[in-house]
């Protein structure tokens, strides 16, 4: 068994190793292509729009690419990742999680080698392909408050330069250079949209949709508003920046008030796992019938779904909206 079991690693390590060689490897293609395309354009067209240059391929292996590239999904996966901050493809992305989800039923399957072992590992197959995307879903709720957090100073700093005399844009250039990341990094692509020609609209619209959040869509929608009916951008950026201080302050007293909460949650969580390695530990006669029976796999997988239903349960109690 134990045999069958580094077989079935080592095959999923292979599969691993080939699908990230073949991605390397023609890391290349797409930009070459890419420049070809548009060095062939008829000379008729006289521009291409900012979107049609920014555009990245969803992946670097050709027939990946054809299939996502139309796909809606795909679109829906690029924004995600884009929102994460990450530096993936949509191809990478998707052929991660295929190969968590062929390790973790090969693990399961040839461990069990029993018909329930089998339908076993193709749940654990389906909750290991769904893994990546919460992890994703962690990166995007965590980059999104940070930029949250750092969005009243952006929103001063642009008001200050405006103050003394400078322009719009400069007041972007003066928040990507001056400040950290993330939100430097979001500034920075909205000025190189604007540099490739996208307009003032485009390039902020783009950025709400990167950061989307209650205190972006305040800043972007007041902007907007500003540049349609006119006005004094530098005291509407002022009162929207007090705004989302205040907004900030009494989410503080939130967390505040139920870290209790969040802690017996998260202990309630840890703890069935903690005494599971414990009883491994002082008693792996027992404890392994858990993981080399049908009755033990179906209550291992029922236990450890009931524990992240149960978490997931607690966090969105506990996840107040101000």
């Amino acid at each position: 068994m134990i045999v069958e079991l580094l077989a079935a690693v080592a095959s999923g390590g292979a599969i691993a190793m080939l699908g990230l060689l073949a991605v390397r490897r023609s890391a290349m293609e797409p930009v070459a292509a890419r420049i070809r395309e548009l060095a062939d354009r008829p000379v008729t067209q006289t521009a291409l729009r900012s979107t049609e240059v920014m555009r990245r391929s969803p992946s670097s292996i050709p027939l990946l690419r054809r299939l996502l590239e139309d796909s809606p999904r795909s679109a829906r996966w690029e924004r995600e990742i884009s929102q994460a901050g990450l530096k993936l493809r949509v191809g990478e992305y998707l052929l991660g999680r295929l190969m968590f989800a062929v390790l973790a039923f090969l693990l399961i399957a040839v461990l069990g080698r029993s018909p329930i072992a089998f339908l076993v590992g193709l749940l654990c197959g389906y909750m290991a392909f769904m893994l990546p995307a919460y992890w994703l879903a962690f990166l995007r709720k965590r980059r999104v408050e940070r930029i949250a957090k750092q969005l009243p100073e952006a929103v001063v700093l642009i008001s200050n330069g405006l103050k003394a005399g400078f322009a719009f844009q400069h007041g972007l250039s003066m928040v990507a250079e001056q400040m950290e990341a993330p939100i430097a990094e979001e500034f920075t692509r909205v000025i190189v949209d604007l540099n490739v020609g996208a307009s003032v609209e485009e390039a902020l619209y783009a950025m709400l949709e990167r950061a989307d959040s209650e205190d972006m869509n305040l800043v972007v929608t007041a902007i907007m508003i500003q540049r349609q009916s006119g006005g004094n951008l530098a005291e509407i950026l002022e009162i929207v920046g007090e705004t989302m201080r205040e907004r900030e302050r009494l989410t503080g007293e939130v967390k505040t008030m139920t870290s209790q909460q969040r802690f017996s949650g998260t202990i309630l969580t840890i703890w069935p796992t903690a005494i599971l390695g414990v009883f491994a530990l002082f008693n792996w006669g027992q404890t392994k019938l858990l993981f080399t029976t049908n009755i033990g796999l179906v209550l291992i997988t029922g236990a450890a779904a009931g524990q992240v239903l149960g978490y997931i349960t607690i966090r969105k109690i506990l996840d107040v909206d101000i």
